[in-house]
C-alpha cells in the first residue's frame, strides 16, 4: 500500500507540475489538456457545494472558455484538504448534458491532488439544447453535487443540488 500511495503522489506532483508550468489541466482519462490561449475562461452559474461525512468539502462549478467550450472545475475546500487530503475517496467533476450525451469527466486520482481537478473541454454546440451542467461525484463518501444548469442559447441558470 505505502508504494501506491508514493505513486499516486508522484503523479498528482507530476500533474501539478504541469498545470503551473503550462496552463494545463488534468482531464478526461488523466491526460493534460492546455487550456485554450486566446479566449478568456470565466465561471458559469452557481457552484455546487459537496460535503463528505457531515464536513463540507468544496465546489463543483462550470466554466466556459470565451471560444465556445465548456468544462467541470471541482476545488477541494482548503480546510478540509488540509484536514483530509490522502483520505479514501477521490473526487470526479463532469460536465453533463440534458439527456447526458456529450459527458466528459476527470477519472484521475484525486486523492493526494491536485487540489482543483478538471473535466475535459467540450463544444458547447455538442448538445441540443446547448444547455450544461457541472456535477462532482465522490464515490466513498457522499455521493454527487451539481451547480446551476446553464443554457447557453438564452443564459439562464437554473437548479443545482447536494446529494448530501
Amino acid at each position: 500500500m505505502p508504494k501506491l500511495r508514493t505513486t499516486r503522489r508522484a503523479a498528482a506532483l507530476a500533474a501539478a507540475t504541469l498545470a503551473i508550468a503550462g496552463g494545463t489541466a488534468i482531464g478526461v482519462g488523466g491526460t493534460a489538456q492546455a487550456a485554450p490561449t486566446s479566449c478568456t475562461i470565466g465561471n458559469i452559474g452557481n457552484p455546487g457545494r459537496i460535503s463528505v461525512n457531515g464536513y463540507y468539502a468544496g465546489e463543483v462549478e462550470q466554466q466556459y472558455d470565451g471560444c465556445g467550450n465548456v468544462r467541470a472545475h471541482f476545488q477541494y475546500d482548503t480546510t478540509y484538504w488540509n484536514t483530509h487530503s490522502g483520505d479514501s475517496w477521490s473526487a470526479y467533476p463532469c460536465v453533463q448534458t440534458l439527456d447526458y450525451h456529450g459527458q466528459a469527466c476527470a477519472t484521475g486520482d484525486t486523492v493526494d491532488g491536485p487540489q482543483d481537478v478538471y473535466s475535459g473541454w467540450v463544444p458547447i454546440h455538442n448538445a441540443n439544447p446547448d444547455t450544461w451542467q457541472a456535477i462532482v461525484t465522490i464515490p466513498n463518501a457522499c455521493s454527487e453535487a451539481g451547480g446551476s444548469w446553464h443554457a447557453y442559447a438564452s443564459g439562464a441558470n437554473w437548479g443545482d443540488y447536494s446529494s448530501c
